[in-house]
């Protein structure tokens, strides 16, 4: 496994990306109200120039790997 520093918007703004979540993860659900905070904290630090936020691990299966 290789880990790497990515930002978010870069991340997300790839062509041809999909997320799949497995069915073992899926009973790990957050409230809507919980999603929504987290979207909105991304969201302003997003607006501020410059501005970082820890969001935690985004673990993906690159195809082709």
């Amino acid at each position: 496994m290789k880990a790497n520093e990515v930002a978010l918007n870069s991340f997300l703004s790839q062509t041809k990306i999909q997320f799949i979540i497995p069915v073992y993860q899926r009973n790990y659900d957050w409230s809507e109200e919980q999603c929504r905070q987290l979207l909105y904290d991304i969201l302003e630090v997003g607006r501020k120039p410059g501005a970082t936020h820890f969001i935690g691990s985004i673990v993906f299966i690159h195809e082709g790997i």
